[in-house]
């Protein structure tokens, strides 16, 4: 009897474990458990309770998390139009949770440098003007690069409105993509993204580490849409604001001393004795910690109410070979968070050394979607087809993986 019972309590046992592994591995208790889809295609979204904290750290609560690894690349559109970056590559990662009312990411990816420094205004010593510093990488006249791109680091998300865009399910952001526009029609530009019909809509959503990111702790959130003949951005817009934002720091002013009725562009704000600053905040300029430049002479000198800027002596706002000086002033200006639709996006990032930590959060509904089609409403028992770019002090060439998908753990 005892080596009997002893036998039926290995074979119960036995079928305990069995049928506790069958019941341990179903697909959502392993995500409970954490996991890792390495480069494959599918982002599930943990369902919570407890919310994470939007603050650019990654605490325990995101170890749930299924982790999504993917590697994007920057492709070839033709036209040169990514010259200088095709080919790049990053490895990024993505993790999801939600709760009743909103949905939170986490994005990470690797890059070697923090790229702050978006076209900066420097003083030209030799033409006695300010210009600034290009966004694209400038070529000799053998095709090799001789001056990197000043321009901000970013990271982007595209979905699917309500389905609208028939083909992006199946080729992701190309559905959008025109890279061969005529110049005359499109402001100059031969590339552009926008839809093929006012039905179609995407939902755009923009990290800009400077103009929005660190110092508003927002993902742009934008829109794509059929104006093709859009002469400023083509199908790309905002979505709608009540306040905030930002704008060029730049102005046209007369030129002291020039010929009659001669002007130059320069910068319209800058803060006395910062170094090595971004942005230009809408709540400095309103408290006069930021200056309005109002006038500027043929030798570059620059007046401001309460003194004046000599270019020629102060060393700092010229370039540095294949940088800048320490003073050398930001491209943007009036910089405040988005109020209104197009600020539905808080976020958070912190850069590590070598790459980037991104966490956002949005609500898994929102008024801006109902009513003007501008947001995907995500109805958790849907999946959603999305695509996601990364632009390493870049402008326009991103690294891209255009056909992942989202899912919720019911």
């Amino acid at each position: 009897m005892k080596q009997l019972h002893s036998k039926s309590f290995l074979v119960i046992t036995i079928i305990i474990l069995v049928l506790g592994y069958a019941v341990s591995c179903t697909k959502n208790a392993q995500i409970v458990n954490g996991g890792n889809d390495a480069n494959g295609t599918e982002l599930i979204s943990l369902k919570v309770n407890t919310a994470p904290i939007i603050d650019g750290t990654i605490d325990a609560s995101w170890a749930n998390c299924q982790k999504l690894t993917t590697t994007v690349v920057v492709p070839d559109p033709g036209n040169d139009y990514f010259k200088g970056y095709v080919g790049n590559s990053h490895t990024v990662s993505l993790r999801s949770m939600y709760d009743g009312n909103k949905i939170y990411f986490l994005a990470e990816w690797n890059d070697a440098n923090k790229s702050f420094n978006r076209d900066p205004w420097y003083f030209d010593p030799a033409s006695k003007t300010w210009k600034e510093e290009d966004r694209k990488p400038t070529f000799d006249a053998t095709g090799n690069k001789v001056r990197d791109a000043f321009y901000e680091d970013k990271f982007a998300m595209l979905w699917n409105v309500n389905n609208t865009v028939t083909d992006f399910n199946q080729v992701g952001c190309y559905a959008t993509c025109h890279t061969s526009l005529d110049p005359l029609t499109h402001g100059g530009a031969t590339g552009r993204h926008f839809t093929k019909s006012a039905s179609e809509f995407l939902d755009m959503w923009h990290w800009k580490s400077v103009r929005t990111g660190f110092p508003s702790s927002q993902i742009d959130d934008q829109l794509q849409n059929n104006t093709e003949f859009d002469l400023v951005d083509g199908g790309r817009h905002g979505d709608p604001k009540v306040s905030g934002g930002y704008s060029d720091n730049v102005q046209t002013l007369p030129l002291t001393g020039g010929a009659p009725g001669q002007t130059v562009n320069v910068p319209k704000y800058f803060v006395p004795g910062s170094t090595n600053y971004y942005w230009v905040l809408k709540s400095d300029q309103i408290s006069g910690t930021a200056k309005l430049i109002t006038g500027v002479d043929v030798n570059g000198i620059l007046t401001y109410s309460g003194g004046t800027i000599d270019p020629n002596t102060d060393t700092e706002f010229q370039r540095k070979g294949n940088t800048t000086g320490s003073k050398c002033m930001p491209s943007v200006c009036d910089v405040a968070p988005f109020v209104g639709d197009r600020g539905d996006i808080t976020a958070m990032a912190f850069f590590t050394g070598s790459g980037w930590i991104l966490e956002f959060s949005r609500n898994l509904t929102t008024t801006s979607g109902i009513a003007g089609n501008t947001d995907v409403q995500f109805d958790i028992t849907s999946d959603y087809v999305f695509g996601i770019g990364v632009f390493d002090n870049a402008a326009i060439a991103h690294a891209i993986n255009s056909k992942l998908l989202l899912k919720f753990q019911k």
